[in-house]
């Protein structure tokens, strides 16, 4: 598992203020917004501490408020593989509310982390009252198929190092603040596994890079500084 987690009861709940930004989910509801807002519950979580675990029962949808999260999975053989970033705005625990009810992965907050939640039953009372919901729903579980899908014919077709610097492009997205360099705070063997390769194999491309000047590697982080620079080498 990412770093040193500790134990996700040690979130707080407050009531969600006004000010929050939840992104699509609920810009989608229009004036009802407010209504179904105030149904949901802040949750803050520290660095490296679990907001659930693969396998774990869940009730609860979180949009992401602040922060970032590392998405991570068990492979057959018992290995834990990062399978992507999240971050503010983006809807996590969906899959356990319409599916079977348990998670599919475990999440980690990579920094001082907010969610807003929402519970089994309020979302069912939601989607009975607004068709919208069900489709917003049925659209976010197609665009992260579509993003499985595209990972998964990068790892079968598209050269490892070419797949290590696209992934670093992709977190760069995630990690962009809108200054040079852009910090991605994400260890070299997640990048690797994002990548569906090890650590060692991930580590030439992001060398030969920082040669390069595009990136510059440091201790559970990568720094980009050319992007441009990055998306040419890259693809």
């Amino acid at each position: 598992m990412h770093g040193s987690v500790t134990d996700a009861g040690r979130y707080v709940e407050s009531a969600v203020a006004s000010e929050s930004v939840t992104g699509g989910f609920l810009d989608i509801l229009g004036p009802e917004a407010p209504r179904w807002r105030a149904k949901m519950r802040r949750r803050r979580y520290g660095r490296d501490e679990v907001v659930f675990h693969e396998g774990d029962p869940g009730d609860t949808l979180h949009v992401i408020d602040k922060g970032r999260v590392l998405v991570e999975t068990t492979t057959s053989i018992g290995d834990v593989a990062a399978l992507s970033v999240r971050g503010p705005g983006e809807v996590i625990g969906e899959l356990a509310l319409v599916g079977d009810g348990r998670r599919t992965a475990s999440v980690t907050a990579l920094e001082p982390t907010e969610t807003l939640s929402l519970s089994k039953a309020v979302l069912e009372d939601l989607r009975s009252t607004d068709a919208r919901v069900d489709r917003y729903l049925v659209e976010l579980l197609a665009e992260k198929l579509a993003e499985t899908l595209a990972q998964l014919v990068e790892v079968l077709f598209v050269p490892v190092e070419s797949r290590v610097l696209r992934v670093v492009d992709r977190l760069a997205d995630a990690f962009d603040e809108g200054h040079t360099p852009i910090i991605i705070r994400v260890r070299q063997e997640d990048i690797a596994a994002m990548a569906g390769t090890r650590r060692q194999t991930a580590n030439r491309p992001l060398k030969a890079a920082e040669a390069e000047g595009a990136v510059r590697i440091g201790r559970g982080r990568v720094e980009v500084i050319d992007r441009d620079l990055l998306r040419k080498l890259a693809y």
